[in-house]
């Protein structure tokens, strides 16, 4: 059993430290919006006719740092979660899908930048291994790590690197 709590653990770090490059208007909508439970994917449908102008000026530099400030809410939350104790795979499993939430979230805010584009497929994987049986195992595939990869280039790249 220990080996099964750990698996989620290490997963969910990995699957945080893909968001890391993806969010830097936290102060603005993202933070707020994300921190507010899971009525993000309803505003997220309504986003598109809203946030529209800041969508336009974020550069894949901002994106990234925006991302970082995700990853380290998300870290937080799951060192909060294992200290906690408790249901590690339903902790592990909101989490995740929060991740995914709050990363679609702020891709939706950028253009189509490789960064943006990467981040939009790992909030995808997220949200899919979020609503897993076992979240820590579905998040452990190549598509989630081929994600985090190409998130970590990206950001490289646009002169915020990021640790994934």
């Amino acid at each position: 059993m220990k080996t099964n709590r750990i698996l989620p653990i290490l997963l969910t770090c990995a699957v945080l430290g893909l968001t890391a490059c993806g969010d830097e208007k936290p102060s603005t909508t993202a933070g707020p919006a994300a921190t507010s439970a899971s009525a993000v994917p309803s505003s997220a449908a309504p986003s598109s006719a809203a946030p529209s102008p800041s969508a336009a000026a974020m550069s894949d530099k901002e994106l990234c740092t925006a991302a970082e400030k995700i990853n380290k809410d998300m870290r937080a939350k799951l060192m909060t979660a294992v200290q906690a104790g408790g249901d590690l795979t339903k902790q592990t499993g909101a989490i995740l899908t929060e991740l995914g939430d709050r990363v679609t979230q702020l891709a939706g805010t950028a253009g189509d930048g490789k960064a943006a584009t990467a981040l939009k497929e790992f909030a995808a994987q997220a949200g899919k291994a979020g609503s897993a049986a076992d979240p820590g195992t579905a998040a452990d595939n190549p598509a989630m790590e081929k994600a985090s990869k190409d998130i970590n280039a990206a950001c490289r790249t646009a002169g915020a690197p990021t640790t994934f």
